[in-house]
């Protein structure tokens, strides 16, 4: 957004659109080495630009300064939001998951899955309608269904995650593999504003959210399973155009040498079907390989999933 607002604030007779800027900035370093026209410099942790949750006051005042900023001139202009604040939110107890899941034996037959992902949603659902209750709102619906579907999306991910399966539900305006990245959004948003709805709770950060969601949920293992189904048919594609490990490691945002782990269990025994690795080749031409597996696990998780078994026993 730094260099892009430059872009803008250029006049019209310069290829611009001759519109002042003003931003949020997280990182002086990055900002001030950008030199944006008009940013305000935050003391807030990322996913918090705005600061605290629940304290609307610190929030208007955040973007009432930073509009006012529209009044500076281009210099650039970098000014720091007061950081004597952050000592008014700070946490006095360690954030904890507000539903503890039954300790269910793992299995890989798609109905007891699809079992465990049901009592996962329904313990977390009273903290859902609680939270929807108190805000008015909610993020679930990416998909086009509501809350209530939530079971159902997470057994639409389940089929994929185990058998690769493809069929699309009644009421979905998407085919697969695209549904996959609306439903993961929707899920994730059930799961993330459930867990804060706890009444008297400390408010978890978005990291222990993250690690949460992905280290001790069975849905989180289910999109580390559906994420490397989608991997490995990504892989397929690319070895079949000829690229080398190494840039099939690229291409995917993978680390160094997992392609050539990967490679021979992905040949011989993905299992994944035709129509999805027909979908991965067609679209890699108008679209970067990997667009799929990326929506599912953020890439701060991606190489996390061997800390699972230890976060679940901690649970």
């Amino acid at each position: 957004m730094s260099v892009l607002s430059q872009y803008i604030e250029r006049p019209v007779e310069g290829g611009g659109a001759g519109i002042a800027t003003v931003q949020i900035s997280l990182i002086w370093p990055v900002t001030e080495k950008i030199r944006p026209p008009r940013a305000l410099w935050v003391p807030f942790p990322f996913g918090r630009p705005l600061g605290p949750p629940n304290r609307p006051e610190v929030q208007l005042d955040v973007l009432r300064q930073t509009l006012g900023l529209v009044d500076q001139p281009a210099a650039p202009v970098l000014v720091d939001y007061p950081d004597d604040i952050e000592d008014d939110f700070a946490l006095e107890e360690v954030w904890s998951c507000p539903v503890s899941f039954p300790n269910v034996e793992p299995t890989n037959e798609l109905e007891s899955l699809i079992a465990q992902l049901r009592t996962e949603a329904q313990l977390l659902m009273p903290w859902f309608d609680e939270g929807l209750r108190a805000r008015g709102r909610t993020t679930v619906g990416t998909s086009g269904k509501d809350a209530d579907s939530i079971p159902e999306m997470l057994g639409i991910m389940a089929a994929f995650a185990l058998d690769a399966g493809m069929t699309v539900p009644e009421g979905y305006a998407h085919p697969m593999p695209q549904l996959l990245r609306y439903i993961s959004a929707d899920v994730r948003a059930f799961y993330t504003e459930a867990a804060i709805s706890k009444p008297g709770a400390g408010f978890p950060s978005p990291e222990e959210l993250e690690e949460w969601f992905f280290l001790q949920t069975v849905a989180g293992d289910v999109f580390y399973q559906v994420r490397d189904r989608l991997v490995s048919v990504d892989m397929l594609v690319l070895i079949a155009n000829g690229l080398d490990d190494d840039e099939v490691d690229s291409r995917l945002v993978l680390s160094r040498g997992t392609t050539a782990e990967m490679a021979e269990e992905t040949v011989r025994g993905r299992g994944d079907n035709r129509e999805l690795l027909k979908i991965s080749a067609s679209g890699s031409t108008g679209f970067p390989t990997g667009r799929f597996s990326r929506t599912i696990v953020p890439t701060t998780m991606q190489d996390r999933r061997g800390e699972r078994t230890k976060s679940a026993n901690a649970a």
